[in-house]
């Protein structure tokens, strides 16, 4: 599959992941703001990990970058020139650069985010205060926070915030010793909250998601409802564990008004207010009717389970329908450059049980749709030419192939006697006579009835041809045992209508010395019209 195609499906599959998330919140309206906030979670790593499944999942055979290739010969072997025309259409071809200087660029963008947090975290001072650690410790309990949090002041901050996984900071702006009791807990509430459930993690992902899907509209407005319902849900929580409403947006309102427009927001740590938001928080912290709940751990374990049961068939079916591309067209020369009408082209799938077999036109020209891709041996056969046979040509999906083939004269073998006169040599003796068995003597077998096709009306005035191939084995009785169609390109009336004439076939059975046996045939019943 080409970079280009894989790109396309990526996007399509992305658009389907995040319409369905938004169908579904659509049903949420009702719901605790933590449901929401589970959706776009899912919705937004998934998004990173649905190229991953598919790649993993059904290996994608990249594009070779050269516009020709030559194809090995074997020795004695017909000569062949194929050329394969890899060059991504015009209209895609800039797709690929244009996608990776973006993402790129994005994730610049959020690599100097945390290397700005980082450098801020060098210049923090410890929180050592007995009162400060013995707050977070009852905070921590309450929440059931297992994980040691490391407190820091910072004069560079305004308003609390929070970042790391593995090792979380929350940091302080440098008034923090002025705040009263009930700020402080509110404070380490919100933060406390935000750790233990990844927030910061999940944050991290969906803005790789939004670098990697960067050109895509529902990519950004899943992030803006991402980070909406992440701060909403974790002021829900800290509603939950016993907080007031009013205290806590006053304090909420109290903290944003703190902000200094001269502070850039640092996106890689969590900020526990923002101007931008506060309004919507502090309505929704007032709201009466408001659902406050939690999700519960088993509805969440059934919620991913489902997920999973959707993202992973979405991902093997859409690897597995890229796998076929659109046709594989060529036309057939000989040594001096002339077109060679009538030469039949088979394709033979290595890596599955296909074939497919088609005759060129009047201006040596052919073409097979919807050709598997995969690895091909190529066998090529025209009257008065040497018979073409080539193993290992690859064809890749995504875009039409076009393979050229170019014919040598075939062989000619003569055998002449010259007899002359002379005494015989004398037999030589091996002693005492013995009886040989003489074998090698095969009586091939022959047809001797034989049901003629019948050309479908419906496909005659639409004017569709093609071959079909058969493959069967003649019965020592002489019946077909085990006939089937080997060649999926074609119309399955044609398949039909040559499966029911061609299972009414008797022939005379082999003899190998004599003795009935049972062969495999290949049988080609051709379709075509004449004006």
């Amino acid at each position: 599959m080409s970079s280009t195609g894989f790109l396309l499906t990526t996007v399509l599959k992305a658009t389907v992941v995040l319409a369905a998330a938004g169908l579904v919140i659509s049903m949420l309206r009702r719901a605790a703001s933590s449901a929401r906030y589970f959706v776009w979670t899912c919705a937004l790593v998934a998004l990173l990990v649905i190229p991953l499944l598919s790649v993993s999942l059904q290996p994608v055979v990249a594009r070779s970058s050269w516009p020709v290739i030559s194809m090995p010969q074997a020795e004695g072997q017909a000569g062949v020139a194929v050329v394969l025309d890899s060059s991504p259409a015009p209209v895609t071809n800039w797709l690929i650069p244009v996608w990776l200087l973006g993402a790129a660029a994005f994730t610049v963008r959020i690599a100097m985010g945390h290397f700005r947090i980082r450098r801020l975290l060098r210049r923090t001072d410890a929180i050592e205060d007995a009162e400060w650690t013995a707050l977070l410790a009852e905070v921590s309990a309450q929440l059931g926070l297992r994980r040691p949090v490391e407190l820091r002041r910072s004069r560079e901050t305004d308003v609390p915030l929070t970042y790391g996984v593995l090792r979380p900071v929350v940091v302080l702006p440098g008034e923090f010793t002025e705040w009263s009791a009930e700020r402080r807990r509110v404070v380490l509430l919100h933060e406390s909250i935000h750790i233990k459930r990844l927030d910061a993690l999940f944050s991290l992902m969906a803005q790789l998601s939004c670098a990697a899907y960067w050109f895509h509209p529902l990519a950004w407005l899943a992030m803006a409802r991402f980070r909406k319902e992440q701060e909403q849900s974790c002021d829900d929580a800290v509603v939950v564990a016993g907080m007031k409403q009013s205290i806590y947006a006053e304090h909420l309102v109290d903290l944003a008004r703190r902000l200094s427009a001269a502070r850039r927001i640092l996106p890689a740590a969590l900020s526990m207010a923002d101007r931008c938001t506060l309004e919507r928080r502090v309505h929704a912290l007032l709201d009466p009717r408001r659902n406050r709940r939690a999700l519960n751990r088993k509805l969440c374990v059934a919620a991913l389970a489902a997920i999973v049961g959707c993202v992973v068939p979405l991902a093997v079916l859409r690897a597995q329908a890229s796998k076929r591309v659109s046709t594989v067209a060529g036309t057939v020369y000989d040594i001096s450059g002339a077109v060679v009408p009538n030469a039949t082209v088979l394709f033979k799938n290595v890596d599955g049980s296909n074939q497919e077999m088609v005759r060129t036109g009047a201006a040596g020209q052919y073409r097979v749709a919807s050709l598997a891709a995969g690895k091909y041996n190529v066998e090529v056969k025209a009257r008065g030419f040497a018979i073409y046979q080539q193993s290992g040509v690859v064809l890749n999906a995504g875009l039409p192939e076009q393979l050229d083939l170019k014919l040598n004269l075939g062989s000619i073998t003569e055998t002449i006697d010259v007899v002359g006169k002379g005494p015989r040599p004398a037999p030589v003796s091996s002693g005492s006579p013995q009886r040989i068995r003489v074998g090698g003597n095969v009586q091939a077998t022959k047809l001797v009835y034989m049901a003629k096709p019948v050309y479908p009306a419906d496909l005659q005035a639409a004017g569709i041809e093609g071959t079909v191939l058969l493959r069967a084995v003649i019965s020592m009785q002489g019946n077909l045992l085990g006939l089937s169609v080997i060649n999926t390109s074609v119309a399955p009336a044609l398949a039909k209508a040559a499966m029911e004439a061609v299972e009414q076939w008797r022939y005379t059975p082999t003899l190998l010395n004599g003795m009935p046996v049972e062969v495999a045939t290949t049988i080609a019943v051709n379709f075509r019209l004449e004006n």
